[in-house]
């Protein structure tokens, strides 16, 4: 049998394959500007309901100035986070890094076996040098002023593009809505709008559970860094609040290297009783917290949010990994709801099959 391919085919098939390369290179071009564009839609989508309530208060229900405040308030906080915290932490994160390479040091002499250890898992005859060299890595990670300069002012213009591109989607976000929802039947209205709303609470309640969780986790590692004595508490603590924003495997990362800096400049028991607060934490928020912030938001296997994390994070870094979560989940919403839908759809077509074959047989 003769296989033929038409030409039309063909130059379909061509300019299909085209215009995925030339998206896939758009992308890749792209890519710093579309995780701006992506983190402020979820920004936006977890920001709605703060901003829905507060326009009911405001004169004539204004909804820009709604907007104008809820982006007040977080970067008030934001703010507040930068001037309070980030100083004592950038200063204690640097005495960190670089008494480092001496602490261990101090801790191999103390502890030959464990010392030996660390060397034969490290593959490295001398593990105190290979600290340093990572230590001095890490302190010129910024290179020359004008290095810095630069990242702080990249920095500086991703937060405000984001947060502008927050502000006009909250503010126009109905609008667009209306315009979307007008050119459906009122029957698909019906039908989708719950699940357009459902999608939404499971950012929102992402957002927010993620936040709480993971100031949860700083506060008590801090306060228990604190009971031990362990320096630089305060970088460390906050080093667990940032890591915890990652979901399932936050904690228990941010365990092992808090843990390990323990180690190092407090002792193994000092170390021991650490590890056994993250074990008796990470339980409590296995067990507890996660349940009760996210069983009404977020409905995933933890396959599925190890996969998400790793997709993420190889797409946008942090953020990608961040984003995966309520991105997986809603993707599980997605199928369910279509997996209801085609059932329902083949119940339908199976009642007048049914009808004709109890017709027949009276």
């Amino acid at each position: 049998m003769e296989l033929k391919i038409s030409n039309k085919t063909i130059v379909r098939v061509v300019l299909i394959g085209a215009a995925l390369v030339l998206a896939l290179q758009a992308v890749g071009l792209l890519k710093t500007q579309l995780i701006w564009v992506l983190s402020a839609f979820f920004l936006a989508v977890a920001l709605e309901p703060a901003v829905s309530r507060l326009s009911k208060y405001m004169p004539g229900k204004g909804r820009g100035l709604s907007v104008a405040l809820v982006l007040a308030a977080v970067l008030g906080l934001l703010s507040f986070i930068v001037v309070a915290l980030v100083p004592p932490f950038a200063s204690e994160l640097y005495h960190l890094v670089s008494n480092l390479p001496d602490a261990y040091s101090d801790f191999a002499k103390a502890n030959p076996s464990l010392g030996a250890l660390v060397e034969t898992t490290l593959n490295t005859d001398n593990a105190t040098s290979a600290l340093r060299q990572f230590s001095n890595q890490l302190l010129s990670f910024g290179g020359s002023a004008v290095g810095v300069v630069k990242s702080i002012f990249g920095g500086l213009l991703a937060i405000i593009t984001t947060l502008l591109l927050t502000f006009f989607m909250v503010l126009e976000g109905p609008t667009w809505s209306r315009r979307i929802w007008n050119q459906v039947s009122r029957e698909h209205r019906a039908k989708y709008q719950p699940l357009v709303k459902q999608l939404q609470g499971t950012v929102t309640g992402f957002v927010g559970g993620i936040t709480l969780t993971a100031s949860i986790a700083a506060t008590a590692s801090s306060i228990m860094l604190l009971v031990l004595g362990a320096p630089y508490a305060l970088a460390l603590g906050l080093l667990v609040g940032v890591v915890a924003f990652i979901p399932m495997v936050g904690a228990t990362v941010a365990g092992i290297l808090v843990t390990s800096a323990v180690l190092v400049f407090k002792g193994l028991t000092a170390a021991l009783i650490m590890a056994g607060f993250f074990l008796l934490y990470q339980m409590l928020e296995n067990y507890f917290l996660q349940p009760m912030i996210f069983s009404k938001t977020l409905e995933v296997s933890p396959l599925i949010v190890f996969l998400s994390l790793i997709i993420g994070a190889s797409l946008a870094g942090f953020v990608g990994a961040l984003v995966a979560i309520p991105a997986a989940a809603s993707a599980m919403i997605l199928l369910k709801f279509y997996l209801r839908e085609r059932d329902n759809n083949d119940d339908d077509d199976d009642k007048p099959a049914a009808k004709e074959a109890k017709a027949g047989l009276t």
